[in-house]
């Protein structure tokens, strides 16, 4: 058996950053896939980021500021990192302040809450980076003028979302390892084949794992965890499966995934010993990935 990479992995680390994970965030033909929540919230036609002709305008209504976010949640995964950038406008007449918010909740700020007042008419691009909640797998973005006087305005464009996690560092952090029981499946892409005897976690119960910088070429386990976990079942350890969060184990071409094999030398993880009986404790001491220089 040996060292096998998921094509979700292989693809992400050769390159996966670019598709987008908010439906419509030009605005290209209507405001479907946003809801208004307070105020006016809607597709305008004009000059919009990059030559477009629509982008989103939030107007006053009275003294409520106007304010919109995504209709449906966005399926996210816990404890990964995300890259949203979008185009913000005050415009020359009534333009006032914009607000951007991420959430786990419609209109929710717990992620990150910014404020822009750049200068009047001229579109201004914005970028920023994130790391979802521990138990989080959806959020919602908001936008929104940062006053309620009547009639104020800001406009909003090239809404997008993406995936910002590149390294194996970051896409495995706060995943899991689980030992399985006979041979690995053929790809890691594939539904775990054996018995599951052992999920290793950072604190032994739930807390997901991570990764010390790498070094020489090699990705280390964190020192400062004791990765370990509780047996489920009594068998003899084949293979091991390496997950970032969130995976349900089934059939999948995008999840990031590493299988290999196990033994007690000589394999991509040593045990002490390959018997594994219900109920005890299963600890890794050693655990890391090298990337060959040829």
């Amino acid at each position: 058996m040996a060292l096998r990479l998921s094509t979700g992995l292989r693809n992400k680390i050769l390159g996966i950053t670019t598709t987008n994970l908010v439906t419509n965030g030009d605005f290209g033909t209507d405001f479907s896939g946003w809801t208004q929540l307070t105020g006016t919230a809607q597709r305008a036609t004009g000059t919009g980021a990059n030559g477009t002709s629509s982008y989103a305008e939030c107007v006053n209504a009275g003294s409520a500021s106007a304010k919109f976010t995504n209709a449906s949640a966005v399926t996210v995964k816990s404890s990964h990192l995300y890259k949203l950038t979008y185009y913000y406008q005050k415009p020359t007449s009534s333009g006032v302040a914009g607000m951007v918010s991420v959430g786990a909740t419609s209109g929710g700020s717990e992620i990150i809450s910014v404020v822009h007042n750049d200068t009047a008419g001229s579109w201004v691009k914005k970028e920023y980076t994130f790391r979802t909640g521990a138990s989080q797998t959806s959020l919602y973005l908001s936008f929104q003028t940062n006053t309620a006087v009547a009639s104020d305005k800001c406009w909003f464009d090239e809404i997008r979302l993406v995936d910002a996690a590149a390294s194996l560092q970051e896409i495995f952090f706060k995943g899991f390892i689980q030992i399985y029981s006979g041979s690995q499946p053929t790809l890691p892409d594939n539904v775990p084949s054996g018995t599951l005897l052992c999920t290793i976690y950072s604190d032994g119960t739930a807390a997901g794992l991570s990764f010390d910088d790498a070094a020489a070429g090699t990705l280390t386990k964190a020192a400062a965890e004791t990765w370990s976990g509780t047996a489920v079942a009594t068998a003899t350890a084949g293979w091991f499966r390496l997950t970032a969060p969130g995976d349900t184990g089934a059939s999948s071409t995008t999840e990031e995934r590493i299988d290999g094999a196990v033994a007690t030398s000589g394999s991509q993880l040593n045990m002490s010993s390959t018997s594994i009986t219900s109920g005890a404790v299963q600890t890794i001491s050693t655990f890391t990935i090298t990337m060959p220089s040829e």
